[in-house]
């Protein structure tokens, strides 16, 4: 289910950047690539190998990350954050991915930071492009770390609830 609301999620995005303006919030913002058929193979492989992550974290870990990581790198415009999101939570709730789960969110915000430097590069006021490498690298930290800590305190209250359940029974 997890993997439909991604898919419905990241589709409806991408198709709304082929129909709307390119994000362009300051004067020099760096142009982004527009979507084409390899973009919406990218979102519809990285959002359904979701449906997998039960049977192959791992493995479905690398595809979501890499769909990202590819989206990203080709200069698409923001977005496919939801799949590397989900898999960095689901990483980090299970336990015994710890590593893995670190991984992965560094590997996806250095690939929006890279975005980031594509488009604040370009930005000839000094002042403005500060704030945008602030903004928005603030909010991918946020994007990447925030399931990351999450997944954490998931996996450490199901161990204390296991714990507490052993202890009692």
């Amino acid at each position: 289910m997890i993997a439909l609301v991604v898919l419905i999620i990241e589709l409806g995005a991408t198709i709304g950047s082929t129909t709307g303006e390119s994000f362009s919030p300051v004067d020099g913002w760096g142009e982004t690539r527009h979507a084409d058929t390899l973009t919406f193979v990218i979102v519809v492989v990285g959002c359904g190998s979701l449906a997998f992550f039960d049977r192959f974290p791992r493995t479905v870990a690398i595809i979501s990350t890499a769909s990202y990581l590819v989206f990203a790198l080709r200069d698409h415009e923001l977005g496919m954050f939801l799949p590397p999101m989900v898999v960095i939570f689901g990483l980090a709730a299970h336990g015994g991915r710890r590593f893995a789960a670190i991984s992965f969110a560094v590997a996806s915000l250095a690939a929006g930071l890279v975005w980031v430097a594509s488009r604040a590069g370009t930005v000839e006021e000094p002042g403005v492009a500060l704030l945008a490498w602030v903004a928005f690298g603030s909010v991918l930290a946020a994007f990447f770390c925030v399931p990351l800590l999450i997944g954490e305190i998931v996996r450490a209250r199901s161990m204390l609830h296991d714990a507490r359940s052993a202890a009692a029974g």
